[in-house]
């Protein structure tokens, strides 16, 4: 047993010996033709490990192209499945209820999510005309937090939100959205209009809560903007409560 051990252990030793040694030391090729040599070398001694490797990595690649492939299918038919049910609604005349009931129930049953944006602006409009303005505002506020870019459009769902929330006579959620609306907006270069009237609705409401600092500030903004002959009337209103506020 021990000649048998001592045996294995000098064969493993001889084996180890021929593995350091370098077999291409004779070699007179550029290192080009020496490089292609030593790769082919090692796929001949590993080319077990080396097929399940790449086995594995086709395996893979295959499932993850499949997969959005598969989404992307899921899309296109959720896109002409909604497309449908607003034909339909179009074309049977169908009441705002029965409208708002299809579009809820396909947005609960969508797969992807990625209509959602869609469904709730849609949803926003038809709980509008209803009349239920905490529900319209509440689904252009989902839509708002969920846009990054264009910021325009971010401010635009937040400034008819607080619209909406104003109606419902939540001046405070109101007041919020304004705020948000003003700030999203405020880096832009254009739109001047839209920056002065986000400006001044935050203003007025801080003003109608008896935040007087707040309204000074939003209001004062929207005086300084640059704004086109058409945008005049938001500077004179903001102008006009400034005055209030310096008599108060």
């Amino acid at each position: 047993m021990d000649k048998f051990h001592k045996k294995n252990q000098i064969e493993h030793k001889k084996q180890a010996e021929l593995i350091q040694k370098d077999e291409f030391a004779d070699f007179e090729g550029s290192k080009a033709e020496l490089a292609f040599l030593k790769f082919t070398h090692f796929l001949a001694r590993n080319r077990k490990s080396v097929f399940i490797s790449l086995a594995s990595a086709i395996v893979v690649l295959a499932v993850v192209i499949g997969f959005f492939e598969y989404r992307a299918y899921l899309f296109e038919k959720e896109t002409v499945t909604l497309e449908d049910l607003k034909l339909t609604h179009q074309k049977s005349k169908v009441g705002l209820d029965v409208q708002i009931q299809s579009l809820e129930a396909f947005l609960q049953n969508q797969s992807t999510g990625k209509m959602e944006l869609r469904v709730w602006k849609d949803l926003s409009k038809l709980y509008a005309e209803k009349g239920e303005f905490g529900k319209a505002a509440g689904y252009l506020e989902d839509a708002a937090k969920k846009i990054d870019t264009p910021k325009e459009i971010k401010a635009l769902y937040f400034y008819v939100a607080g619209n909406y929330r104003e109606r419902e006579k939540n001046n405070a959620k109101s007041l919020e959205n304004y705020k948000i609306a003003a700030t999203v907006i405020e880096p832009a270069r254009e739109l001047n209009g839209f920056k002065a009237w986000s400006n001044y609705q935050a203003g007025r409401l801080s003003y109608l809560n008896g935040d007087k600092a707040g309204a000074k500030e939003y209001l004062e903004k929207a005086v300084k903007l640059d704004v086109a002959e058409s945008g005049e009337d938001v500077k004179l209103l903001s102008s006009y409560l400034l005055l209030k506020l310096g008599k108060n």
